[in-house]
């Protein structure tokens, strides 16, 4: 039976009891959702700013914001600046999966870097 197929049947077309039944289709299993395991950390894609820096930053942002319209107000919660570590594996990574292909788009979602563990060594 199709999606539509309940728009198309009147209600007294057939009863219940002479229809066929189709066996339901075992459901699959989702699949459980990819997690870097404990050995791996996420690279964050933006740092936040020193507090000494944040004024000249707040002032440039609300100053191109307001544009014409000085009675505007504007809040600032927060300034981050972009990791570059983030960005140079973002683009490396990109750059890898493009290939041959020059018209091609990638998104980096996330970021992880593997945690070094440090081992007790007795000497």
């Amino acid at each position: 039976m199709g999606f539509f197929d309940w728009l198309r049947r009147s209600s007294s077309s057939e009863p219940e009891a002479t229809k066929p039944q189709a066996a339901p289709a075992p459901a699959a299993p989702a699949p459980a959702p990819a997690r870097p395991q404990e050995e791996w950390e996420k690279i964050p894609a933006y740092l936040p700013v020193d507090a000494a820096e944040h004024r000249a930053v707040v002032v440039a942002a609300t100053a191109i914001a307001a544009g014409d319209r000085p009675q505007s107000q504007m809040v600032v919660r927060r300034v981050n600046v972009v990791n570059p570590e983030h960005r140079l594996v973002s683009c490396i990574a990109s750059a890898v999966a493009a290939g041959a292909m020059e018209s091609s788009k990638f998104v980096v979602k996330n970021v992880y870097k593997k945690k070094v563990m440090e081992e007790d060594h007795a000497s």
